[in-house]
């Protein structure tokens, strides 16, 4: 799959209301499911815990999100992702907790609880001090 495919995906999820464990594009989506809808668009197939509650990630120093997206895709530098890439972010002194796409390189596409959609943000401020992984997608050529 190609780069620029992976992030036309990603622009057309935006509006996708926000729905937690879902991952139906134009239905509903959380974070996760965003990854993995756009993923599933080009084949793959993503297994998950069967259950994660909304606040899985408070409270706990284990690395559940960047562990899980090591078994799928290729940790590249933070410094070194580049569009079409996936963005763990995690918030305070906590774990990975929330996933993007890098659409432009200071642009993310993701689905946010508290926007209640996929929108797209800017890379900047919080986002940027919250950044903890990135990964390329499995199979992503330029």
């Amino acid at each position: 799959m190609k780069r620029t495919a992976l992030i036309n995906e990603a622009r057309s999820w935006l509006g996708t209301p926000y729905h937690h464990q879902a991952a139906l594009k134009g239905v509903g989506c959380d974070c996760i499911g965003l990854i993995r809808g756009i993923y599933a668009a080009f084949g793959g197939i993503v297994e998950l815990p069967a259950d994660y509650s909304p606040s899985w990630h408070l409270h706990r120093a284990e690395e559940r999100l960047r562990d899980g997206f090591k078994r799928y895709g290729t940790e590249v530098p933070l410094m070194s992702a580049r569009p079409g890439d996936i963005l763990l972010f995690g918030f305070g002194r906590g774990p990975a907790a929330h996933g993007a796409v890098l659409i432009e390189p200071d642009i993310i596409v993701h689905a946010y609880a508290e926007a209640g959609a996929v929108i797209a943000s800017r890379l900047s401020g919080r986002w940027l001090a919250w950044r903890r992984a990135a990964f390329a997608f499995p199979g992503v050529e330029d």
